[in-house]
């Protein structure tokens, strides 16, 4: 599905447009010219409707560089091992989550507790494999467009947002740090906080980009600092931002 001249969904479960398996996240891919830039890898039990999508639109797997991971949770890195191997793209990632997929740390990625809950399927697991550490602050070059790593802690530990630059816009993908309408998304495991998400907030809103591209629930395309400027104003009056998941069942 493509939602702006370079930007486009190809993977999308039950939280976002129901385009690929019920449990991936958003999966964008950014048309930086000549080369590819996936953001965020699914859950991989479908990773096939993925591939499919990607050659609708007149792609092909190998045209991929890199891969950027917002986090290891699994709907997010899941299908890491099978887009990498598929596409031959460098995998890039927060060193702490670079860290977590290497050593197949179910705990640390909250997969263990997520399969008991009944948030994955039985048996759910996500496969270890290499990542490069894409460190805050720093940026890559592919193409006509730049990609730059903002360490944005709150939702979980070793968690990226990507602020894109393209010729025409800039874009920040948000993972799962800020959503529309300023939500957040607390979750009752090891390493969600509260304090560290009113910082990621703040650090966002500082940002100068147009669209806010979250992993789930809504994308804005041209008015993304109403979104993060709504989150920090509930944070500084200590209060806490609504949940992203509300109103769905």
């Amino acid at each position: 599905m493509q939602i702006d001249k370079r930007i486009y969904v190809v993977g999308s479960g039950w939280a976002g447009y129901n385009l690929t398996d019920h449990y991936d996240c958003d999966i964008y891919l950014v048309d930086c010219g000549e080369k590819l830039v996936m953001i965020d890898a699914g859950a991989g039990i479908a990773t096939e409707q993925v591939e499919k999508l990607i050659c609708f639109h007149g792609f092909s797997m190998k045209d991929i560089d890199f891969i950027l991971l917002t986090h290891t949770h699994g709907d997010h890195v899941g299908g890491a091992k099978k887009l990498k191997s598929l596409t031959g793209a460098e995998l890039l990632a927060h060193p702490d989550s670079t860290r977590y997929l290497k050593n197949k740390a179910q705990d640390k990625m909250s997969i263990d507790i997520a399969v008991k809950q009944g948030l994955y399927p039985p048996g759910f697991q996500v496969e270890p494999c290499e990542a490069y550490p894409f460190k805050d602050g720093e940026t890559i070059q592919v193409g006509e467009v730049s990609f730059t790593a903002i360490d944005t802690p709150g939702h979980c530990s070793g968690h990226n947002s990507y602020l894109v630059a393209t010729p025409e816009k800039k874009y920040l993908f948000t993972g799962d740090s800020i959503f529309l309408g300023g939500k957040i998304s607390l979750q009752n495991i090891w390493d969600c906080n509260v304090e560290a998400y009113a910082r990621t907030a703040r650090r966002l809103n500082e940002q100068e980009f147009d669209a806010l591209l979250p992993s789930h629930f809504g994308i804005d395309l041209s008015e993304g600092k109403l979104h993060t400027r709504k989150a920090v104003e509930i944070f500084d009056k200590l209060g806490v931002p609504g949940q992203a998941s509300d109103g769905r069942s």
